[in-house]
């Protein structure tokens, strides 16, 4: 069985959460022998008749044609990572996160793929909310490569240097401004933690003892605050926004945590290869 991995961009492209997710997957399920490739959305028309199987993720380039192509075959799993079922990418814009109906769109995509696998309780729950379908799977955890929790494990004990800090980041959604302006209002002077080389990014987390981050948007997991956790930073967050919080083991940090998601990883990975070689 062919499968083609169907995604926006590739993590050499952009350093985003879902490109890391997707990375960690398509290494695994390459070393368990599943024969995949990695295909870009834009690009798939040109071939889709050549694979068996598909692994949906980020879409917002896959032509109609081909979405239609995935409904009538019935043949792929959704691997979602950021709301695409609403047109404002944010159902936490909505009171109690219930779109109107006028908002929702790839409805028949979701409903018909062979599972949708998402990151948290949290984004479960919306989603058969505002879908109406029972084919969601929470594997309620992100994905990080061995070496990047081996990164974390070996910054866990840093000393902390700074009171609080703040992610230095230009995605709007990411709260950066927000979170400065608490810190102004609150007479904080921050430290911002901002770097695209990862060692970089857990060497300044690890050296904070609180991590200010207020989302704009529901959060499907945050990496960055189970990273913060894993460090043993405390978080002043709005946790309603971020799926990680609505993990029980969320209440974990350090070690502990590093154990639990490790565990939950496991799991995870084992499902989505169970479902795509059934």
């Amino acid at each position: 069985m062919k499968v083609a991995f169907l995604q926006d961009f590739f993590e050499d492209e952009i350093i985003g959460g879902a490109e890391q997710n997707d990375s960690v997957l398509l290494h695994y399920l390459e070393d368990s022998g599943v024969q995949i490739k990695a295909v870009h959305t834009y690009m798939i028309d040109l071939v889709i008749e050549c694979y068996d199987f598909f692994i949906v993720s980020n879409f917002v380039r896959l032509s109609e044609n081909a979405k239609r192509y995935l409904i009538d075959k019935q043949n792929y799993i959704i691997y979602e990572h950021d709301h695409k079922y609403v047109s404002n990418r944010n159902p936490g814009a909505f009171a109690n996160f219930l779109a109107p109906q006028h908002k929702i769109i790839n409805r028949e995509l979701y409903a018909n793929a062979r599972k949708v696998f998402v990151l948290s309780n949290v984004c479960k729950e919306v989603m058969e909310q505002n879908l109406k379908i029972d084919n969601v799977h929470s594997i309620g955890c992100s994905l990080w490569s061995p070496e990047k929790l081996s990164v974390i494990e070996a910054a866990m004990n840093t000393k902390k240097q700074h009171q609080y800090g703040v992610l230095n980041s230009t995605n709007a959604v990411k709260g950066t401004q927000q979170a400065l302006k608490f810190c102004e209002q609150n007479s904080i002077q921050p430290y911002e933690v901002g770097s695209n080389d990862y060692s970089t990014f857990i060497s300044q987390l690890s050296h904070c003892e609180n991590f200010i981050f207020f989302p704009q948007v529901l959060e499907t997991y945050s990496r960055v605050c189970a990273e913060a956790k894993m460090l043993n930073c405390k978080i002043v967050t709005t946790p309603k926004l971020v799926g990680f919080f609505s993990e029980e083991y969320s209440s974990l940090a350090g070690q502990p945590l590093v154990d639990q998601i490790r565990s939950k990883m496991d799991a995870a990975l084992n499902e989505f290869r169970n479902t795509i070689i059934l």
